[in-house]
């Protein structure tokens, strides 16, 4: 069954009447990283169908009854907030996808001990959503960006909606959104001639243009990956040819990018490596998907079934015991490349969540 979440009718909210769990001692991996980011994913459906994402198909959809209701994801929120979770990032597929996402942003940035709440989107349907968002108490957003070419767009994401694209970054810009971030994923003899381009943006707009390693998840192939890899090296050495007096950043946030700005610019660049450059040592993250595992490593193919503990009555400390064993789970450093060789991942990007 395929449900179009455009047609969803709305979702009433009621608060929860179980009291929070209070665990002062937190969620902490075997490692001794905290966990307090988590990353939920609001569906599995997008609007487009990017290479490194989607196959051009799609895929097959979840029922919507194998997906999380907003009361289900709101109560895994105040069960963690309690525990030390800090920062929240809502993603898809693509979030804004399914409806009054809005709705469920203005009641997380409610919760005790939640002090961020943000969404990563493709911008398409920002100009509809991106006021609301803003009033909701999102302040910051990325928007993931490819290309500056309309006609490589469709290439890439197989859908001719570079112009609505752009409407939702100049949405963006036009509440106040800050940082915007701009998500490039390079990729060698795709669009790896754009980096400069992308890296002028920041010099007149305050935008946080962030160039990604292309990572190999989903189905690909070794030597379909390794001819698309661009290190972020390279990029970096691009930039710097290009840019001389290029000054790099210190953002103590930024555990998984690292900075720079161009003279005189109002914006930043950035490089996120994945592959080359494994920013593991400060990896407080963990993922939710759509369909309710939780995911501790995004180069990893294990999950967590969350889902069933949740809709069999399970309280809230259960729900917390059942996070701890799921983090109990995350190795020590990512590795691409050796799942990648060893059969590559179970999921495709979309079903993770971005």
């Amino acid at each position: 069954m395929r449900y179009n979440y455009s047609n969803m009718p709305a979702t009433a909210l009621p608060p929860l009447a179980s009291a929070p769990v209070k665990d002062a001692s937190g969620v902490t991996d075997p490692f001794g990283r905290r966990i307090e980011y988590l990353r939920v994913s609001l569906t599995d459906r997008c609007n487009l169908r990017c290479v490194y994402c989607m196959p051009e198909t799609g895929v097959p959809y979840e029922d919507l009854d194998n997906v999380l209701s907003f009361e289900e994801i709101e109560r895994v929120l105040r069960v963690l907030a309690a525990a030390g979770l800090r920062k929240v990032r809502l993603t898809g597929g693509e979030p804004l996808v399914r409806k009054n996402v809005p709705d469920l942003a203005a009641r997380l940035v409610a919760l005790p001990g939640i002090r961020e709440v943000t969404i990563t989107t493709n911008g398409i349907l920002l100009p509809r959503d991106a006021q609301a968002l803003r009033d909701a108490g999102v302040r910051r957003v990325n928007i993931s960006a490819d290309t500056l070419r309309p006609e490589r767009f469709i290439e890439i994401a197989r859908r001719p909606e570079y112009a609505r694209a752009w409407e939702g970054v100049e949405a963006a810009l036009r509440v106040g959104f800050s940082p915007i971030k701009l998500n490039c994923v390079v990729m060698r003899g795709v669009n790896d001639d754009e980096i400069l381009d992308f890296a002028r943006l920041t010099i007149d707009r305050p935008l946080s243009v962030r160039f990604l390693e292309y990572m190999p998840i989903g189905m690909v192939t070794p030597p379909q990956w390794k001819a698309r890899y661009v290190s972020n090296e390279e990029v970096i050495e691009t930039l710097q040819t290009a840019f001389p007096n290029l000054s790099a950043l210190s953002d103590e946030r930024a555990s998984t990018s690292r900075n720079f700005r161009i003279p005189g610019a109002q914006g930043t660049v950035g490089v996120i490596n994945p592959i080359s450059h494994r920013f593991c040592d400060g990896c407080n993250r963990l993922r939710l998907t759509a369909n309710g595992r939780l995911v501790p490593c995004l180069s990893d193919n294990y999950e967590y079934d969350l889902m069933t503990p949740l809709r069999t009555g399970c309280s809230d400390e259960e729900i917390l015991a059942h996070v701890r064993a799921a983090v109990s789970h995350k190795p020590v450093q990512s590795d691409f490349e050796g799942r990648l060789y060893k059969g590559g991942s179970l999921r495709i990007m979309a079903q993770i969540g971005g």
